[in-house]
């Protein structure tokens, strides 16, 4: 084994330990900026897609191009025929309209990390970290005191999520077939408060005024599958055009949660009265609806590829830890996107340089006075060959979209997301052989 790729793999080794720790920590307390919606269900949910996914409009669960890691499908892992590394960064910039109220706010996060390495020719092993679900928001108003020339000011907040860990097997069945499973382990916790100010004058004084307190802390933890196969059929010969089917099931499932409730009155920091407990790591579960995945994809190999999907999720099934629904609805989504390469075996740099396009249009599960909100947006996409012979990448996912209207109580959201992917490839298990 030679001295760079010695480097290379303890390059590897030293940048997943790093991430894995820093992301473990920075999941616990970072969102993707304000969003009413994340008081409803399990908050808002970051998906499945990677950079390079997200920019053809989050498509392609039926192909993978073997050098990036899909992880829409996980029967597509298998296709990576390098030891992968992915890492992800995601920013959002929204604007909110409620009425005549305008809010524009930003966030971020580390979006993935995720490690593949095929075990054999038709076997490949993967594991990876990744935020699952985000809730972030806080919604403030004003009541007169009845009886009193005062006013109170009330809050309710809501911060936190919930993570996803997952070793996904990946299998090759004869020559066009693969199939895969994913095997996660969801943890994370929630923070809600509600809280009321009673000023004892007419206008507010932290240092006097009562702070009334109700606080919810709910940790999660459980194990979850997704399965998913994949089929290649050739249309022509020497692999210039094929054929791609894929298609993903997300088993329903029942998240353990433990939740403990404490209620505080305090004056300038000081407990006027003791704290009360009422409720001390209660038991429970959030259940999930199941989700499927289907796709179909023209792929010219090293060219063009044209893919689109459609995915649905049951969540007028979904029940909380208090066994309500929250009012959710089942939501379907179809996504469609093309990838294309100029030239593969051009000596041009941008010819090497892969263009994205996509659009994604669907239901959210959520409702307001009894409409629907739907959630629309368009993608570009583009991935640059980097380093020693090109062999990693660095993608870019630029997505704009609305979501909700304005009117009837209605919240309007239009947002830009980016996403910032980094892949390192290099071979492990290579026995050497002597000439």
């Amino acid at each position: 084994m030679s001295l760079y790729s010695r480097f290379r793999i303890l390059t590897f080794a030293i940048t997943l330990t790093c991430s894995c720790t820093f992301l473990t920590s920075a999941l616990q307390a970072q969102g993707l900026g304000n969003s009413p919606y994340s008081s409803l269900g399990m908050g808002e949910f970051y998906g499945e897609s990677y950079s390079d996914n997200t920019g053809m409009g989050q498509s392609g669960v039926s192909t993978s191009s073997g050098f990036q890691v899909n992880n829409l499908n996980p029967a597509l892992w298998v296709r990576n025929r390098f030891t992968t590394l992915d890492i992800g960064l995601i920013g959002q910039y929204k604007d909110i309209v409620s009425g005549s109220k305008n809010q524009r706010n930003s966030g971020g996060n580390l979006g993935y990390v995720s490690l593949s390495f095929p075990v054999s020719p038709r076997w490949a092993l993967g594991v990876s970290l990744k935020p699952y679900t985000f809730v972030d928001y806080e919604n403030t108003s004003t009541r007169a005191v009845p009886g009193t020339p005062a006013t109170a000011h009330y809050s309710t907040t809501g911060k936190g999520g919930i993570n996803k860990a997952s070793l996904t097997n990946s299998f090759q069945i004869g020559k066009y077939l693969s199939i895969g499973l994913e095997s996660s382990y969801f943890f994370g916790n929630v923070r809600k408060a509600s809280e009321v100010v009673l000023p004892q004058g007419t206008q507010v004084n932290l240092e006097n005024d009562y702070l009334v307190s109700l606080n919810e802390r709910t940790t999660y933890s459980d194990i979850s599958f997704r399965g998913g196969a994949a089929l290649r059929i050739p249309i022509k010969k020497n692999n210039k055009l094929n054929l791609n089917l894929g298609g993903a099931y997300s088993l329903s499932t029942s998240i353990n949660a433990s939740q403990t409730t404490s209620f505080d009155v305090t004056q300038n920091t000081f407990n006027i009265v003791d704290p009360d407990t009422l409720i001390n790591n209660a038991g429970g579960g959030l259940k999930t609806p199941e989700q499927y995945q289907v796709g179909a994809s023209l792929e010219w190999p090293f060219k063009l590829v044209i893919s689109a999907d459609y995915n649905r999720q049951s969540w007028s099934k979904y029940r909380s830890i208090a066994g309500t629904n929250d009012g959710l609805k089942d939501v379907g989504r179809v996504n469609v996107g093309l990838e294309y390469l100029p030239r593969f075996t051009s000596l041009n740099y941008f010819d090497l340089v892969r263009y994205r396009i996509g659009f994604s249009h669907g239901k959210t599960p959520y409702s307001i006075n009894n409409r629907d909100v739907n959630d629309t947006n368009v993608s570009l996409g583009f991935t640059f060959p980097m380093g020693r012979g090109y062999q990693n990448f660095l993608s870019i996912a630029l997505v704009a979209g609305q979501r909700g209207n304005t009117g009837n109580g209605m919240i309007r959201e239009r947002y830009g997301r980016a996403v910032l992917g980094i892949t390192l490839l290099e071979r492990w298990f290579v026995k050497q052989k002597i000439d």
